[in-house]
């Protein structure tokens, strides 16, 4: 399944915060906004939506760290490859924790450290690529994510990967097979505020 097809199965319509919503030009934020019309959408970047020529409502600045939100607030949050840049993911997601609803969803992906096109890379070349970005500080299996999200007090719904192989900056699908299931580019998971 693709990144974009798992978020549209598991967001949950509403109140939808969309964190680092800006990466190319916006393209995921676009898409929720047309695809859920009734939602409020609202997203938050440290990017300035105005030096890239975008001008979404309800957008903040800043680092998801360090903004404000109410809470019990959002029906929904998706944050798509930004849990990777924090240095403390538990205290962001207790903090998303408390901004969501009962019963809110929370979707993530980032990259998955155990994807078949990167460990192919490393054997082939013996480099750690630190997951395309030097700006990662830290890389997730399933299981880290599992550990994280259960102790910040999340039911985890589903946790898989998007079925691709990486080469060359292109994405090639994988065979459906039960062995490659864990092995795609990126983690998506949905996990749910208990209430």
């Amino acid at each position: 399944m693709k990144r974009f097809d798992f978020l549209l199965k598991n967001i949950k319509p509403g109140k939808i915060l969309d964190v680092g919503n800006l990466d190319k030009q916006g393209k995921i934020h676009k898409i929720l906004i047309k695809k859920l019309p009734k939602s409020e959408i609202f997203g938050i970047d440290v990017l300035d939506q105005e030096k890239l020529g975008l001008s979404f409502a309800n957008q903040a600045i800043g680092n998801m760290e360090e903004i404000e939100f109410p809470d019990i607030f959002f029906d929904s949050v998706y944050m798509g490859q930004v849990l990777e840049h924090s240095w403390t993911p538990k205290n962001l997601l207790n903090k998303i924790y408390n901004m969501l609803k009962p019963g809110g969803v929370l979707i993530i992906d980032v990259p998955n450290v155990y994807s078949l096109s990167r460990m192919f890379k490393y054997i082939i070349t013996g480099k750690d690529v630190i997951l395309g970005n030097p700006d990662h500080k830290i890389f997730y299996s399933k299981a880290m994510l599992e550990n994280l999200l259960g102790a910040s007090k999340f039911k985890i719904n589903k946790i898989t990967t998007e079925n691709v192989f990486a080469f060359r900056g292109k994405l090639f699908p994988m065979p459906h097979f039960w062995i490659f299931k864990n092995y795609g580019e990126c983690l998506m998971a949905s996990a749910q505020k208990n209430g």
